[in-house]
């Protein structure tokens, strides 16, 4: 049928890209918007992912829209809604992944509002809540200017880099009915640009320093956001034998390549190092200790030459400085790496002699083969200890999925990648880390959905500390059927935020005996298994080493069988 509400051209335009879900938590200012949704949208093409939060709401679409790197839309209350939202939108915003974020607000119009009510949750204008940390933001003035304003978001959070945008919608004018139809644009022919291939004079250089060094190495954090790009890095390392580290902002590069040296020794000893979409290269390239503050020391050796090649520095603002320090580099190729890769390998085998990369093979080996053996002692050393160590842990988990087709967010400390076989492109979607706290498990959830649309699961490693943010998130994804295993690592505590103040007291020489308080969550200590029963989701508490492998059949039968989330809370030192 035709539009005939304000709020139903906002949903024509949703039908227009094809977007299939939509996490949200109702609020009253986007009351027309929803009616729309469910009823003129039949509640599909986008679907409701209903959420019990706005943070959760957010971040199951940044976590859906990470893993299929689609723009996904999500939906909030007005002032308040945006403010419980903002830190998911903050952690799209560094994680530079394309949401879409709808709010109601207003009515603008004076006469039309009830009395405080609509005067406390009506901004002027909403997006300043947000503007810091979005790429764009708009507030349509009516029905009319709706098409505009929804592809210009889109081809604003599509462009890369990527990140969220946000929409404000006037309960005014949502709640109107249509005088006349609204054309719909033909979408296609408002797309985001073409992306950046990078200077061929730029690669043409990077290629002859790639052929002329002793030991290049490729450090490689986002290029794996495009599953295509992995196979091209692959390809480049193994047209002239060069070593790839794997930052783990997404799966760039197999961990079961001959030519995979993430967690060796080998950067030190590279006399080129070419950063791969790293956003912050001080990170890989300083060895520091965690404290004191301070610089660090250069872990480049003298006279090695260092190469970027990404898009860092074309989203900069100035309200977080979540770009990091400015590094020196040889070369700052401004590329997606994605259209880059096929270039620089096609000129690398120009310009490489015959025979000239065969030497570096014997070295790789020898410090991979070390770094293994390494790993292979500490996990056997750590292998019965209470409370449990990680590598056990991943090492179980890894025993319970290998052969499924699953999604992984978050890493158990770096034993993932130690131990588990990880190939499939797009199969990792972060290294655990984040911008902040609380939305960890629900984009978890947001991931396991778009799993669930590959035929899969999600499995997600999450600490207890910020998992206590968030605990609703399962109840969205037992309701909706949304396959996702779950790990806490419970040690008891904010561990890592307590190492401050350990560090702190000890520096002043004082009592360590009060260390615990606003550290420890204990006394009572909180029961996360009852937590996700209570949500009619499976729920165990695992504290032996010994109990994991059939506790993780069990919550694996629920999520395989169920399509539904099971938590395992592991005790972990």
């Amino acid at each position: 049928m035709p539009a005939e509400w304000g709020s139903d051209v906002v949903v024509d335009m949703m039908k227009a890209y094809g977007m299939k879900y939509i996490p949200l938590n109702l609020g009253g200012t986007y009351r027309g918007f929803l009616d729309s949704l469910v009823n003129y949208g039949d509640n599909k093409d986008p679907e409701v992912i209903e959420c019990l939060n706005e943070e959760i709401a957010v971040a199951v679409a940044f976590g859906y829209a990470r893993a299929t790197g689609r723009l996904t839309p999500t939906a909030v209350h007005n002032v308040v809604g945006t403010m419980h939202a903002a830190m998911a939108i903050y952690e799209a915003w560094v994680g530079r992944t394309p949401i879409m974020v709808f709010s109601g607000t207003g009515p603008m119009s004076m006469p039309e509002r009830r009395p405080w009510i609509d005067w406390v949750h009506t901004a002027l204008v909403q997006g300043n809540l947000v503007r810091d940390y979005v790429k764009w933001d708009d507030q349509p003035h009516d029905p009319e200017s709706v098409p505009e304003s929804f592809m210009r978001a889109y081809r604003a959070a599509m462009t890369e880099p990527r990140g969220p945008v946000y929409m404000a919608l006037d309960a005014g004018w949502q709640e109107a009915q249509l005088e006349q139809p609204i054309p719909i644009p033909d979408v296609a022919k408002f797309g985001p640009p073409t992306a950046l291939a990078g200077d061929p004079a730029a690669l043409k250089q990077l290629a002859q320093m790639i052929a002329a060094a002793e030991l290049p190495i490729i450090v490689a954090d986002r290029v794996g956001r495009n599953k295509g790009a992995v196979a091209s890095l692959v390809e480049l390392a193994e047209a002239a034998s060069i070593p790839v580290m794997d930052l783990g902002g997404a799966l760039n590069f197999p961990n079961t390549h001959p030519m995979d040296v993430t967690g060796t020794n080998v950067l030190e000893s590279a006399d080129l190092i070419v950063m791969m979409d790293v956003d912050q290269p001080e990170v890989s390239l300083v060895a520091r200790e965690r404290y004191p503050r301070g610089r660090g020391r250069s872990r480049v050796k003298a006279g090695a030459k260092v190469v970027s090649v990404g898009l860092s520095d074309l989203l900069i603002r100035s309200t977080t400085v979540d770009f990091g320090s400015l590094y020196p580099f040889d070369l700052n190729i401004a590329a997606d790496t994605s259209l880059a890769l096929p270039v620089l390998t096609a000129e690398v085998r120009s310009s490489l002699k015959s025979g000239a990369a065969e030497n570096r093979k014997s070295l790789i080996a020898e410090r991979k083969d070390a770094a293994k053996k390494r790993w292979a002692e500490e996990a056997q050393k750590e292998h019965g200890h209470t409370p449990i160590s990680h590598a056990r842990l991943a090492q179980e988990v890894w025993n319970g999925i290998k052969g499924d087709h699953w999604l992984l967010q978050g890493n158990a400390e770096g034993w993932v990648r130690r131990l588990w076989e990880v190939d499939r492109p797009g199969s990792i979607l972060s290294g655990g880390g984040s911008a902040g706290l609380g939305t960890g498990l629900s984009r978890a959830v947001g991931t396991a959905l778009a799993a669930r649309d590959e035929g899969g699961y999600a499995v997600a490693f999450n600490g207890d500390g910020e998992w206590f943010y968030d605990p609703a998130c399962l109840w969205t994804a037992v309701h909706h059927k949304i396959p996702l295993l779950a790990i806490i690592l419970d040690n008891g505590g904010y561990i890592g935020e307590g190492g401050h103040v350990e560090y702190t007291t000890k520096q002043r020489e004082r009592s360590l005996a009060r260390s615990h308080i606003a550290v420890h969550i204990q006394n009572p200590r909180v029961d996360a298994a009852k937590m996700a029963q209570a949500q009619g989701a499976y729920g165990e508490n695992v504290e032996k080493p010994d109990d994991l492998a059939p506790a993780i059949q069990r919550a694996l039968k629920v999520v395989k069988g169920e399509s539904s989330a099971a938590l395992l809370s592991v005790r972990v030192g």
